[in-house]
């Protein structure tokens, strides 16, 4: 059952850097429709720090399931925290920087058309 989990655990993973590529190739059409700096490389830096610790943890989960004596338990919480949270928190927050960067012009949009709209009403 282990090896099992040890192979699902990689497919979530990757569905977001798959999602996170083809955000970058949506971000770099839209930045250059509105002509807005390369924002989009923010993606591939995400998916670089989405990607590379797959790997170790990945081994980290194996070795689990080959049953290799386990850290203790405060050790085997910051290894995981340091090879598999952290740089996927750096990832989305990459990703959620170049999201905000690219779509900041629709909240002036959304915001917009009702601040009218209530003026209009009121004359």
């Amino acid at each position: 059952m282990d090896y099992i989990a040890s192979g699902i655990y990689i497919i979530g993973p990757l569905a977001v850097a798959i999602m996170l590529i083809l955000l970058a190739i949506m971000g770099k059409r839209l930045g250059e429709a509105l002509e807005l700096p390369p924002y989009y490389r923010l993606y591939y830096v995400a998916v670089c720090f989405f990607i590379i610790p797959l790997p170790v943890s990945w081994f980290l989960l194996v070795t689990e399931a080959w049953g290799i004596p386990h850290p203790e338990p405060v050790t085997g919480l910051a290894i995981k925290m340091l090879v598999a949270a952290l740089p996927m928190t750096i990832s989305i927050t990459f990703a959620v920087v170049a999201t905000a960067k690219y779509w900041s012009w629709i909240w002036g949009e959304l915001r917009g058309p009702g601040k009218e709209g209530s003026k209009k009403d009121a004359a």
